[in-house]
C-alpha cells in the first residue's frame, strides 16, 4: 500500500510512525514550502507605496507560484515518499538552494522548478529568448546544486544515488534546439514522468528509518535566513497608512459595521482580523519599533477606534510596562 504526500501546517519537519498490519514503518518526513520572506515584505511595501524593484518582485512571485503548482502536482501522486521542500543548505562554505527534494528507498530526487513563460532556444549552451535576450542557464544551477548535495550527503555518510530534473511547470513555455538527453521535464511530459516515478517507487524496497533520518538531518541543517534577500530602503513616514485589502491588495477600504470592505473589489474581512493582519505587517516591516495602541492607530490610518485596536492587542499579545512606556510584544512569528 502506498502513501501520498502528507500536508501538515507550517511545521519545519514532522516524523511519522505508522503501524500497519503489525509492521513499523517510518515513512514520512515533510518540510512544507513557505512563501519567501523577501516576497512577503516586498508585497507589503508595494501595497503601501514603497519603492520596489518590480522586476525582482515579479520574478519572486512567479517563481513561488510555479513551486506551488509543482507541489499540487506532486501531492496527487501515490507511492512512498519523504518530501522536503524549500531547503537552503551550506557545504564547504558554499550555499545552495533546493526547490524540492524527494527521498525514496534507494535514491534521492532533486527537483529544480522553473515557471518560465514564452519561447526560448539554446545556442551553444546559452539560453536565449526569441527577442535575443540571454538569461541565466538553469541547467548550470541544477548541476552545481547536485554536486553540492552529493558532497553533503557523503559527509553525512550517505552514498545515495541522485536523480536531478529541471521541471518546467508552465504550459506556455517552449524551448527550441533542446536535446532529449537533457534532464528536462516539460509540462506536457508530467503525466509520463509521474508514471516513471511511481514505477521506480513500487519496484524499490520499503522506506525504512535510514531515509527518514536523512530527511530529518537535512531539515536540521536548513538555514532560515537567506543571504540572497535584497530589500529596498524604506522609512515609516514614506509608506501609506491604512488597511490593505486581502483580496486585491489595494488600500481603498471602508468600515461597514464590523467589517472592512474594499471599494475596488468588494472583498470583506472581519475588523479584528484585518487589524491583526495590519499589526503583523507593521511588526515585519519595522521589527525595532514599539507596538502600541497609538502606533497601530496611526499605522491603520485612523480607520478604526483606539478602543477596538486595544482590544485586538490585548487578545493576541503580551503587554509590558505601564502608562506611556507600555508596549505589546510578539513572542515569535
Amino acid at each position: 500500500m502506498g502513501f501520498g504526500l502528507l500536508k501538515v501546517g507550517n511545521l519545519l519537519c514532522l516524523l511519522f510512525t505508522i503501524f500497519m498490519m503489525g509492521e513499523l514503518w517510518m515513512v514520512l518526513l515533510l518540510k512544507e514550502r513557505k512563501e519567501p520572506s523577501e516576497l512577503k515584505l516586498l508585497r507589503m511595501l508595494k501595497a503601501r507605496g514603497g519603492l520596489v524593484d518590480d522586476s525582482r518582485f515579479w520574478n519572486l512571485e512567479k517563481g513561488y507560484q510555479g513551486e506551488v503548482l509543482f507541489d499540487k502536482w506532486f501531492s496527487a501522486l501515490d507511492g512512498e515518499w519523504i518530501v522536503v521542500n524549500d531547503l537552503l543548505l551550506e557545504y564547504a562554505g558554499s550555499l545552495f538552494q533546493i526547490d524540492s527534494l524527494v527521498i525514496g528507498a534507494d535514491r534521492v530526487y532533486l527537483f529544480e522548478v522553473k515557471n518560465f513563460e514564452g519561447d526560448f532556444y539554446l545556442d551553444e549552451g546559452k539560453w536565449m529568448s526569441i527577442s535575443n535576450n540571454e538569461i541565466k542557464n538553469p541547467l548550470l544551477q541544477l548541476q552545481r546544486c547536485e554536486t553540492a548535495l552529493r558532497q553533503l550527503l557523503r559527509s553525512l555518510g550517505y552514498q545515495t544515488s541522485i536523480e536531478s530534473s529541471l521541471i518546467f511547470i508552465n504550459p506556455e513555455f517552449t524551448l527550441f534546439n533542446c536535446s532529449p538527453k537533457l534532464p528536462f521535464v516539460f509540462c506536457s511530459q508530467l503525466n509520463r514522468f509521474s508514471k516513471k516515478l511511481l514505477k521506480q517507487s513500487s519496484s524499490s524496497a520499503r522506506l525504512n528509518a535510514r531515509p527518514s533520518r536523512l530527511a530529518e538531518k537535512l531539515c536540521e541543517l536548513h538555514m532560515e535566513k537567506s543571504p540572497y534577500e535584497r530589500l529596498p530602503d524604506y522609512r515609516y513616514e514614506e509608506l501609506r497608512k491604512g488597511i490593505v485589502c486581502v483580496g486585491c491588495g489595494g488600500m481603498d477600504m471602508k468600515l461597514v459595521y464590523m467589517s472592512f470592505c474594499c471599494i475596488n473589489c468588494s472583498a470583506k474581512q472581519d475588523c479584528s482580523v484585518a487589524v491583526l493582519r495590519a499589526i503583523y505587517e507593521f511588526y515585519h516591516l519595522f521589527p525595532n519599533m514599539q507596538i502600541s495602541t497609538n502606533q497601530i492607530y496611526d499605522w491603520t490610518g485612523g480607520l478604526i477606534s483606539k478602543k477596538a485596536i486595544r482590544r485586538v492587542l490585548k487578545a493576541n499579545f503580551k503587554l509590558i510596562g505601564h502608562a506611556k512606556s507600555s508596549k505589546y510584544v510578539i513572542d515569535k512569528v
